[in-house]
């Protein structure tokens, strides 16, 4: 792995046009060489937006990137010209979604999917890329590549689709994966199967992977940091390793006690009190305020995301065991 960051995301905002509130405000993160960061939170916390900016897929309008910047390369993605972001996406960045069916073409098949991304970037001749692209499904291990080669989407298993689009995210040979949950909707045995597959993936090449999860087992297993977030802001990031073990967010901590565990289970799970509520009716300051058994006058102003005990945490509270009951 290496120390130097191949993506670094400083104050990304995201808004929709006209709007007077961020739907994302202040994201900043970074990802080295062969190294996993997993973006934690609840669903509409704004970790799939943020993987959109990044790979140019804003439905623009009516979203726009507000403020911010993105160095992938040495290049800003976010004012790169069209052109020019045509050209990474997919060679040098790729991104798996989280439904296979919505994101590959129903009607073309399988292998004259994955090859029209190689020729489209590599220049490859039809043979050369249906030779590719039969490599890549093996890859993976797809059963009877040569078979599935010809075959439609839904001629596959929900297993098989994903990984063909890893298949198809991994034909360039890319720096970096954004995969937005890519397992969810498998099942818990094909799940393992699917983090194995991309584990090695990223071991054998040195691939920089971004995965937008909020399943905390998978965070646990995959990551080697996490940037953990609520309504748009990034809460508390650091080393996954010090996170998990002393989380100082009120929501993180929230995240992880709600996590079901093995064995026999004598006491309710924890539930995070309320919902979150809309961009445009939230209260100024933390945005996690409204919901936080901490929650002080100083709230009312947004809290930086400062260092702690190894990581970074945006909470005036922290560290939380100072306190001895909830204000």
């Amino acid at each position: 792995m290496s120390d130097t960051a191949l993506l670094t995301v400083r104050d990304l905002a995201i808004r929709i046009r006209g709007a007077q509130r961020n739907l994302v405000e202040e994201v900043s993160f970074s990802v080295a060489p062969g190294e996993t960061l997993c973006l934690v939170g609840e669903s509409g916390c704004g970790k799939s937006l943020t993987a959109l900016a990044l790979m140019g897929l804003l439905a623009s309008p009516p979203l726009e990137i507000a403020e911010g910047a993105a160095e992938f390369e040495g290049q800003d993605l976010l004012t790169l010209p069209r052109t020019e972001r045509a050209k990474l996406s997919g060679n040098r960045m790729a991104m798996i979604f989280q439904e296979p069916m919505s994101a590959l073409n129903p009607a073309i098949r399988i292998g004259e999917q994955i090859a029209e991304s190689v020729r489209r970037h590599q220049g490859l001749g039809h043979r050369e890329a249906e030779a590719r692209a039969l490599e890549m499904l093996r890859r993976v291990r797809i059963p009877a590549p040569e078979k599935r080669l010809r075959e439609f989407p839904h001629q596959l298993s929900g297993g098989m689709r994903q990984r063909a689009m890893i298949a198809m995210a991994l034909a360039n040979d890319p720096a970096l994966i954004i995969a937005d949950e890519p397992t969810t909707a498998l099942d818990v045995t094909i799940q393992a199967q699917i983090l194995d597959l991309m584990r090695a993936l990223r071991d054998e090449a040195g691939t920089a992977l971004i995965m937008i999860t909020h399943d905390l087992g998978v965070v646990a297993e995959m990551a080697d940091k996490v940037a953990v977030m609520y309504a748009g802001r990034v809460v508390e990031a650091g080393p996954m390793a010090e996170i998990f073990a002393n989380p100082q967010h009120p929501y993180t901590i929230g995240l992880m006690s709600s996590m079901p565990s093995f064995g026999a289970r004598t006491e309710r799970l924890v539930t995070i009190p309320g919902m979150v509520p809309p961009i445009a009716t939230m209260a100024p300051g933390c945005r996690f305020a409204s919901r936080c058994p901490f929650r002080a006058a100083q709230c009312a102003q947004v809290p930086p995301l400062t260092a702690l005990d190894g990581h970074s945490v945006a909470c005036w509270r922290a560290p939380l065991e100072r306190l001895e009951e909830p204000a």
